[in-house]
């Protein structure tokens, strides 16, 4: 992602939400930025752009890193990440 799709990206969680407006961008997006990397690797090559499950999937796991409880997210979020794990059609299986 650019800095600008961090910004945005930022600012969404920060309504959806509701972290206070002290709390500065450069926390939330380095939130974002190991999400990002944590659900990639469970998910290698994962648009969060594009693809609306994973990046609510990332604004809630970014929600979760931020009050430190990373792990309970996964307990929470296991089934509709292997959900979303699996969704992505295999085009060519031979």
């Amino acid at each position: 992602m650019t800095t600008e799709e961090y910004e945005i990206l930022a600012e969404e969680i920060r309504a959806d939400n509701q972290i206070p407006p002290y709390t500065p961008d450069d926390v939330i997006i380095r939130s974002i930025q190991r999400c990002e990397q944590r659900l990639d690797s469970l998910k290698p090559g994962a648009d969060f752009e594009t693809d609306r499950v994973g990046r609510g999937l990332l604004k809630d796991a970014v929600y979760y890193d931020m009050v430190h409880r990373f792990e309970e997210f996964l307990q929470n979020y296991g089934p509709d990440v292997r959900s979303w794990q699996l969704s992505e059609e295999v085009a060519d299986a031979t």
